[in-house]
């Protein structure tokens, strides 16, 4: 399967993962201006869930950027990020909640943590068919941020 330069902007090359940064961060402050222009209080409402995600500057962004600049595709799915926030749901038969992991998950205060799923499909591109893995931070006070965004492998 050939796979273009460049897939709406992105550049899939391995070694462009400086310029992948760029456009993440580009990609996060256009939705929080545009959440804000719209009064979402900077949360997208996740149907699976039934809760708000917020999405926290310097929260949210901080582990997507390094994750998501790895592999195009991860780019890609941030570029969805809303659409992915709103329909991500439970894949397989695996738990949804986990306790934090790493010094970062404890340290943002995250009391748990949701992995949910998203299933990119197009039946014209197949390499658009892959899964974005949607990791939630869940706080004490229920509040739900939107903490990383990735391509999985299944």
């Amino acid at each position: 399967m050939e796979i273009p330069e460049f897939v709406y902007g992105i550049p899939t090359p391995k070694g462009k993962s400086k310029e992948r940064v760029g456009l993440i961060k580009d990609y996060y402050s256009m939705l929080w201006k545009k959440l804000q222009k719209e009064g979402r209080n900077n949360s997208v409402y996740n149907e699976f869930l039934g809760v708000d995600v917020y999405i926290v500057e310097k929260e949210s962004d901080k582990k997507t950027i390094y994750a998501a600049s790895k592999n195009w595709q991860s780019t890609y799915a941030v570029k969805h990020l809303e659409e992915v926030i709103s329909k991500a749901t439970k894949l397989g038969d695996g738990p949804i909640y986990d306790l934090p992991k790493g010094n970062t998950q404890k340290a943002n205060g995250y009391k748990n943590i949701a992995v949910l799923h998203y299933m990119f499909k197009d039946d014209q591109r197949p390499y658009l068919n892959f899964v974005a893995k949607l990791t939630i931070g869940i706080k004490a006070d229920h509040k739900h941020i939107q903490y990383c965004i990735n391509k999985v492998e299944v």
